[in-house]
């Protein structure tokens, strides 16, 4: 079973890839940013309903990826438990 244990480091490295991983936030915000607002922005007109709609999807997207982070990070944690923390198994 030693070929499938993972090294220390690369499960390091994940978690900091993990971590490290903000640029699709960056081109979120830019991209929402790019499409316009509109009109005035006052309340209940089409600028004001376009900016809640742009907020609305950046926090849908930033919920998702960090849903996503959390998942890989217990499996991660999973695979630390298993390998690094219990004794060896003797056959």
């Amino acid at each position: 079973m030693s070929d499938s244990k993972v090294d220390l480091s690369w499960l390091l490295q994940q978690i900091a890839a993990i971590q490290s991983d903000t640029d699709y936030l960056y081109q979120t915000i830019q991209q929402l940013a790019e499409m316009g607002v509109g009109e005035s922005g006052e309340a209940g007109s089409p600028g004001d309903v376009m900016g809640q709609a742009k907020a609305e999807a950046l926090g849908d997207i930033v919920r998702c990826r960090e849903t996503t982070n959390q998942q890989l990070l217990d499996i991660y944690k999973r695979i630390y438990v298993e390998q690094f923390t219990r004794p060896a198994e003797r056959t």
